[in-house]
């Protein structure tokens, strides 16, 4: 009668590699998803800045304040214009207004007047007062409630963008997605189409 051989196990040596390999696969996957497919961060926070910019020109109408946003690569702040000192001064004890930095991985570009603006790495020390009136906001909300033109997207790595905002001449200020190659398609917008309101307006005399 031949004895029966004990049965072979694994090592905890292996069942550690054969974790990290899949955790590596597993990152890897995530990765390629934020890259090519939706990328939920870089989402999240063009939705959230569209809508504190829509936010900021129906508060400064109301106040009558211009307010500005100063961007850098790596984040962004908003400011108000202090008349009297002839300066832009940091929006304090506001959540909304509140100084934010973008997520590791993803980063600005901007375009006033079709040409790219070279962004600061980081936000301003706005203690400096020289640096108060070396770097004033590249976008303005004024007083009026219109919002200059511009052009803000945002990247991972390098890659191509998939989200943008842009602040149309007419003052609509709209939030725009692609996927690859394909054009951009407006996602939100503070103006709605003309054909949305000859509807309304011919709802309204029936």
């Amino acid at each position: 009668m031949t004895a029966r051989r004990p049965a072979a196990g694994f090592t905890l040596m292996e069942v550690l590699v054969v974790i990290v390999v899949i955790g590596v696969i597993v990152s890897a996957a995530t990765l390629s998803m934020g890259v090519l497919g939706r990328d939920s961060q870089a989402e999240d926070q063009m939705r959230r800045l569209w809508a504190v910019l829509r936010q900021a020109g129906e508060e400064s109408e109301l106040q009558g304040l211009d307010t500005g946003m100063f961007v850098s690569a790596q984040g962004y702040e908003f400011l108000h214009y202090d008349g009297r000192n002839l300066t832009w001064v940091p929006i304090e004890g506001d959540k909304l207004f509140a100084t934010r930095q973008l997520p590791e991985g993803l980063r600005f570009r901007m375009w006033l007047e079709s040409r790219e603006v070279v962004l600061k790495p980081d936000v301003v020390d706005r203690s400096d007062k020289d640096s108060q009136k070396k770097y004033p906001p590249q976008v303005m909300v004024l007083a009026s409630g219109e919002i200059m033109p511009f052009e803000l997207r945002i990247e991972r790595d390098d890659a191509e963008a998939l989200w943008r905002l842009v602040g149309q001449p007419d003052n609509d200020l709209r939030l725009e997605r692609r996927t690859g190659n394909e054009p951009w398609q407006v996602i939100a917008q503070t103006k709605p189409p003309e054909e949305e309101n000859d509807k309304r307006a011919l709802n309204a005399r029936r």
